[in-house]
C-alpha cells in the first residue's frame, strides 16, 4: 500500500509540478467549503450564511492556483510574469521621469 501511494505521488509530481501537494490541499479546501455552503444553503438562508464557506473556497481556490505557478521546473511556468511586468514598467517610468527632468528649465538639481 505504502509503495502505491509513493508511486502515485511521484507520478502526480511529474505531471503537475513541485507544487502538486499544495494543489491537492487548495483542492480538498475549496471542496469543503462548497459541501460547508451547501448544506448552510436552505429556504432561509441570507447571504451571512455562507459568508464563511465562500472564504473557505476561495482560499482554497488561492491555494490551488499559487500550487499550478510557485515553484515548478516547467518551461510553462509564468510565476515570474508579474515581477517582470513591474520591472519594465519600472524601468519605463524612470526612462520618463528621467527624460523629463533634462527637458524642465525648472529643473535646480543641476
Amino acid at each position: 500500500m505504502e509503495n502505491f501511494l509513493l508511486r502515485n505521488m511521484s507520478s502526480m509530481e511529474e505531471q503537475l509540478g513541485k507544487g502538486y501537494q499544495q494543489m491537492m490541499i487548495g483542492l480538498i479546501i475549496f471542496i469543503s467549503g462548497a459541501i460547508w455552503g451547501g448544506m448552510v444553503a436552505t429556504d432561509g438562508m441570507v447571504a451571512e450564511d455562507i459568508y464563511w464557506p465562500a472564504v473557505m473556497m476561495l482560499s482554497g481556490a488561492m491555494i490551488t492556483l499559487l500550487g499550478t505557478t510557485f515553484g515548478t521546473d516547467h518551461e510553462d511556468d509564468r510565476s515570474s510574469d508579474l515581477n517582470e511586468a513591474i520591472m519594465e514598467l519600472t524601468e519605463r517610468i524612470n526612462r520618463l521621469v528621467g527624460s523629463s527632468n533634462k527637458d524642465d528649465p525648472n529643473d535646480e538639481s543641476e
